[in-house]
């Protein structure tokens, strides 16, 4: 069987506090809500009925050492699917990921939790001369656009862990950018015909029944159109000084030209404003050409995470 180890482990500046990996995961977990969540004997237990989604079902374990896999089984059992957890922060479970392969649980989806300053995203996705955006209430038009963000960064590519397929950075040809303003909405509504269009899984619906209406905390619903398409998204939810960024998506065709570097600096912004000056983010391992858009606006590696399942 084969384990996630440290040689499939991003490089990092240091060691990764337990304290903080985990803040990050209980915010996650908050900021991405299951349709039935349970606290048993310190684990958190999701699930999400038509939600294919692992992290949406799946168990993250306490910050302490694991006891008993039990209450996991059972919760599952019950459920009438896969028993699955996440290994996370995979740098302080060691031992329960040993033993969990030793009890043929397989792995699956190595994923590296990034985060950055949001004034550093900012930054990097702006031009010097930029002023700063004005917002309203519920909805407003960001003034910065993918060209601005085109100009600051010389090429991008998206899609972090639920968004398209992972595939390799490359160089290629920048074409120009697109320009359009990011539309950044206090709630789904629209928003949500936006994100069924770009993910491109076959559990959208489900996502934005079970997962995106639920969401409870400040967050902001970003999009760019283009020619009366939708074109790239993002999210972005705030809590206790953090906000995480989830399901960005570029339109294939539309890729690498600053839409997805435009939609993080809104993003950013959005959540400086709030005052959650930390983000984070998760993205798979393999997924080299996203890592080196977050790695350029600023993201670094925080620790990383993966799934158990069994059968």
């Amino acid at each position: 069987m084969h384990d996630a180890t440290d040689a499939e482990t991003p490089p990092r500046r240091g060691p990764v506090p337990a304290g903080s990996a985990w803040r990050i995961e209980r915010c996650a977990a908050l900021a991405w809500p299951a349709a039935v969540t349970e606290e048993r004997e310190g684990w958190l237990l999701r699930h999400s009925p038509g939600v294919t989604r692992r992290r949406s079902n799946s168990a993250l374990p306490p910050p302490a050492p694991v006891r008993s896999i039990e209450p996991v089984e059972r919760f599952y059992r019950d459920h009438g699917v896969p028993v699955r957890v996440q290994i996370s922060p995979a740098e302080h479970h060691r031992e329960l990921d040993a033993r969990l392969a030793g009890l043929g649980y397989r792995v699956e989806s190595g994923v590296a939790v990034l985060t950055a300053r949001a004034g550093d995203v900012v930054a990097a996705t702006a031009p010097a001369d930029t002023a700063p955006a004005v917002t309203a209430a519920e909805a407003t038009r960001e003034a910065v656009t993918p060209a601005d963000a085109a100009a600051a960064m010389v090429r991008e590519a998206v899609t972090p862990a639920d968004a398209a397929p992972a595939g390799a950075a490359r160089s290629v040809p920048v074409e120009a950018p697109v320009e359009a303003p990011v539309e950044v909405a206090g709630d789904p509504g629209g928003w949500l015909a936006v994100f069924a269009e770009l993910d491109g899984h076959s559990d959208s619906e489900a996502v934005g029944r079970e997962v995106i209406s639920r969401i409870a905390g400040p967050a902001a619903f970003l999009s760019v159109s283009h020619e009366g398409r939708a074109a790239a998204m993002g999210m972005v939810v705030a809590d206790s000084g953090w906000a995480g960024v989830f399901c960005m998506a570029t339109r294939p065709d539309l890729r690498r030209r600053g839409l997805a570097a435009a939609v993080l600096g809104a993003g950013a912004r959005w959540a400086a404003e709030r005052g959650a000056d930390r983000l984070y983010l998760q993205v798979e391992k393999d997924n080299l050409a996203a890592r080196a858009l977050y790695e350029r606006v600023g993201f670094t590696y925080s620790h990383g995470y993966h799934f158990r399942t069994f059968p």
